[in-house]
């Protein structure tokens, strides 16, 4: 048997490591398939159709980054699947993610699959824009692979969606998949910084308005600050529960050469802004967010330069900074899409499993998130491509001597 632990072992391998597929490995019509809309999270890419998800446990999800080398391999079983570590011979009995209802349901003639997102086994993502203004200026985060993934990935036929195609395809979506709890909504910057906020505000005052849409249990907005910090207000009165202003860099200077449009907006005004936000939002529903593996890289970012004990450094110096701050600090795991300026780091994966489980004790410890909850954000089977709940989970199930 597997106890959490050890799922959460075998979860950071897979986000670390990839798998492959068996040669005779074949899936479902009926589970959900890869469908890319912000990041592809690998530079392979296989002729196949595949799951995005593997469901390792009834509380951990994972997502699958197909990797031809990984050491992990992706098979049928009689009965179902298995992920099997090749040199060990260890396995772990996995399940798939059943597609969701609204797969076959088309908005303004397009499949809705086309432009929402089906993640996890309860939330629905949607991102108004592909576009941000800063690759116009040639000052996008150095990571960031939102605009050339959508010009090679994604299904959707123009960058920007409108505000009637975003409410009818997120009704649609409620109506046709029970299991959706929570959404999301994720995207570049617009024209402007207000103008984003102001295109969120009339998405939620439109989406308020349904009846349908009061069975979102939360509902976040990801988005740059605006330039007026009272809008962040308006933002919580059109329905948004819950609120993401990503720094991505902790370290200052370094910010400066990893983001250098969101330098130009101010390092010190999101973190103003996310003061602000902690006041109309309420402790507990404010996030910032980091990418792990690119926190220690040097000065001109080579991606030989990362470094797994700086990494953990500097990463938890920013958890712990930004918990006295009342604000939690999700981090995401850097992966390579092909895309990006800075190009493949290889996370080392003891680190990446330690820093996870230290992140989870120190936020479970700082009480902002509610000790009756077992998630961070949305649910334990929300977030696949992400530790943060996983590490947030182990922790309370450790403080509470509760074992699987």
């Amino acid at each position: 048997m597997f106890n959490i632990e050890s799922v959460f072992d075998w979860k950071a391998a897979l986000l670390v490591y990839g798998c492959r597929v068996g040669s005779s490995t074949e899936f479902s019509f009926v589970i959900s398939l890869k469908k890319i809309h912000l990041y592809a999270h690998s530079n392979e890419k296989i002729n196949q159709p595949l799951p995005d998800d593997l469901l390792l446990s009834d509380q951990t999800i994972a997502r699958i980054r197909y990797r031809s080398q990984s050491p992990f391999v992706l098979e049928s079983i009689e009965g179902g699947y298995q992920i099997r570590h090749e040199a060990s011979g260890k396995s772990l009995s996995v399940r798939l993610v059943p597609r969701p209802g609204f797969s076959e349901v088309k908005v303004s003639e397009l499949p809705i699959s086309s432009i929402c997102s089906f993640l996890g086994v309860d939330l629905l993502g949607i991102s108004p824009s592909n576009y941000c203004f800063y690759f116009q200026t040639k000052k996008q985060c150095k990571f960031c692979e939102i605009l050339p993934t959508f010009k090679s990935e994604v299904e959707f036929p123009k960058t920007f969606k409108s505000l009637d195609v975003i409410e009818k395809s997120i009704l649609a979506a409620l109506q046709n998949e029970e299991r959706l709890r929570f959404v999301a909504i994720t995207t570049g910057n617009i024209y402007s910084y207000d103008a984003t906020v102001d295109y969120f505000a009339e998405i939620g005052e439109r989406l308020q308005k349904a009846e349908i849409f009061q069975q979102a249990e939360q509902v976040l907005a990801t988005l740059m600050p605006p330039d007026d910090l009272s809008k962040i207000a308006l933002l919580r009165e059109k329905g948004f529960t819950k609120i993401y202003f990503p720094l991505e860099i902790f370290e200052c200077g370094h910010f400066k050469v990893v983001c250098p449009g969101k330098a130009e907006f101010g390092y010190d005004r999101i973190l103003k802004a996310l003061e602000v936000a902690v006041e109309v939002f309420g402790v507990g529903n404010v996030y910032t967010n980091f990418v792990y593996g690119i926190q220690s890289l040097n000065s001109s970012l080579d991606a030989a330069s990362y470094d797994p004990e700086e990494e953990n450094r500097l990463s938890l110096i920013a958890v712990k900074e930004m918990l006295a701050r009342k604000v939690i600090p999700a981090f995401t795991l850097y992966h390579y899409g092909g895309y990006n300026a800075l190009g493949n780091i290889e996370l080392d994966l003891d680190c990446t499993n330690a820093f996870f489980r230290e992140w989870g004790r120190l936020v479970y410890d700082s009480k902002l998130v509610p000790a009756q909850q077992q998630a961070v954000l949305f649910s334990s089977l929300s977030l696949s491509n992400t530790l943060f709940n996983d590490g947030f989970l182990l922790a309370h199930n450790q403080e509470n001597a509760i074992w699987t």
